[in-house]
């Protein structure tokens, strides 16, 4: 689905990622690598393979949209504890073997786990421009003149299912028009439901395709 911040065109695409055809550039947040590895650490049975889905959906996007850059929007990392060799590893092959620059706005995970002190295959920033949109991991950061994409909040909102119950699904959340916050990357993460302006809309892959959400549906 192509929607409009500001005045650039944005796709918004099945997976929880977003696609700017004026750049070529495929912008993700929250991928939260070395979670799963985080919690086995802290003694908490959670099943590994987790990173190896998230990078093998990322792999599938970049060569569906033939992506001519890669952002992510902060978090890549979930925790210093998380960064153990393997995780590590698993970072530098996956970026080291990309054909394609890859730029890291660097979140509150990310800076907690020291990651701008290692020697990755990618470049790391506070934040950046690309196509007239400020990319930044903070939503509070977007300047509210200004367009643009952050992660950070993992939006989600609550689909009305029966009279007492509801359905919990991951989503785009666009601010008035011109602040377009990601839903996480990973599949291993919570989500943070969101309330709707009157000048808000949320965006939910519904079948493999990217649906507005009406504000009917939506539970408070």
């Amino acid at each position: 689905m192509e929607i409009q911040l500001g005045k650039t065109p944005a796709q918004l695409l099945p997976d929880r990622a977003v696609f700017l055809p004026k750049s070529q550039t495929l912008v993700i947040a929250d991928l939260h690598i070395g979670k799963s590895a985080t919690f086995r650490k802290r003694g908490l049975p959670v099943p590994e393979g987790t990173t190896q889905s998230d990078l093998t959906r990322l792999t599938r996007l970049l060569d569906l949209t033939k992506a001519s850059q890669l952002v992510i929007a902060g978090d890549l990392v979930h925790s210093a504890d998380g960064l153990n060799a393997s995780t590590l590893a698993t970072i530098e092959e996956f970026f080291g073997s990309l054909k394609i620059p890859s730029i890291l706005t660097e979140g509150n995970h990310d800076s907690r786990a020291w990651i701008s002190r290692r020697k990755l295959p990618f470049q790391i920033l506070p934040q950046l421009i690309i196509d007239d949109l400020l990319i930044t991991h903070d939503p509070a950061d977007l300047p509210a003149a200004q367009a643009g994409i952050a992660g950070h909040l993992h939006p989600g909102v609550r689909i009305k299912d029966t009279r007492r119950s509801s359905l919990r699904t991951p989503g785009f959340f666009l601010k008035a028009n011109h602040h377009l916050i990601l839903p996480a990357f990973s599949e291993f993460t919570g989500i943070h439901p969101m309330t709707l302006g009157p000048d808000d809309q949320f965006f939910a892959e519904v079948r493999e395709k990217i649906m507005e959400i009406p504000p009917a549906l939506i539970r408070s």
